[in-house]
Parts: structure tokens; sequence; C-alpha cells
């Protein structure tokens, strides 16, 4: 006997399916359910269960053409190129860099905040913009120390 609800085998005296937990009706003998024409029937053939389809493999995935703007990118993008030591042209390249006024500070922000970056390069963008930081806070600092001992100074030998 087989639970209606989810297909599980039941025992015959079970009142409850052990899978679902459905209520098992007591199914009626086959001889009362059975009307008198489909007893002079001839037996029915045996079923057999569907036999389960093969289905083809998928097709292969078709490779790509590559375009050089995309083999160019992926240099940059390796993660082996990323974690490279620097050659002692591009220190040479940084140091230029970091001459120029007003490039220096966009660079080093570009450097910073990018993952595509080479982390010596990244590394040393971020060491060098918290070194500017601390400089202007410094700065800042001593400009305001001058300008308090220079009025104190300024009141006790003028204003006495």
């Amino acid at each position: 006997m087989f639970c209606e609800q989810c297909g599980k085998e039941i025992p015959e005296n079970s009142k409850f399916c052990a899978g679902c937990g459905a209520i098992v009706e007591p199914a009626e003998p086959m001889a009362q359910a059975v009307e008198p024409e489909a007893q002079q029937a001839p037996p029915a053939e045996p079923i057999e269960p569907p036999k389960a389809q093969q289905t083809p493999p998928p097709p292969r995935p078709q490779p790509q053409p590559v375009s050089v703007a995309q083999t160019s990118n992926a240099r940059y993008s390796s993660k082996d190129n990323l974690i490279k030591p620097l050659s002692i042209g591009s220190y040479i390249g940084i140091i230029i860099l970091m001459s120029i006024p007003i490039i220096n500070l966009i660079v080093l922000l570009v450097w910073s905040f990018s993952d595509t970056v080479n982390l010596n390069k990244k590394h040393f963008a971020i060491a060098v913009l918290i070194m500017i930081l601390v400089s202007i806070l410094i700065t800042i600092g001593l400009v305001i120390l001058a300008v308090t001992v220079g009025g104190g100074l300024y009141q006790y030998y003028f204003w006495q």
C-alpha cells in the first residue's frame, strides 16, 4: 500500500503515513470493488516503468576570440602582476611623477584607492598621503603656536 499524498510505502495496518503524516483510509478489498464486467476481461500485460531518457551532454562553449585590448588589460589585472616587486625603472618613474606638483596628488589618490595597481605602488601612495596629512597637521599646529606666542610677546612689549 502507498500513500496518496507523498507516494511512500505504508504498512497495511497503519493509520498514518510515516513520510508526510497524512491519514490513511483502509482500502476496500479488490474483490468487492471490481465490477463483474471487469472480471471477465482478459488479464492485462504488466506495465513497465518508463525508461529514463538520456539527455545529450550540453554543447561545449566555443572559445571566444581575444582582442588586443583584452590581452593588454589582462596584463595589468593579473594577480601575479599585482604582487610583483617594482623594477628600478618603475621607482625612477614614480620619483619623477612625485616631483610634478598637481599630478603627484592625482596619481597618489588613484594608486591609493585602485584595486588594479601593484601593491607596492599602492602602499607607497598610502604612506605618502599619510605623511602629507601629518605634515599639514604639524604645520597648522606650529602656525597656531607661533601666532599665540607672537601675540603674547607683542602684548607684553608694546601694550604695557
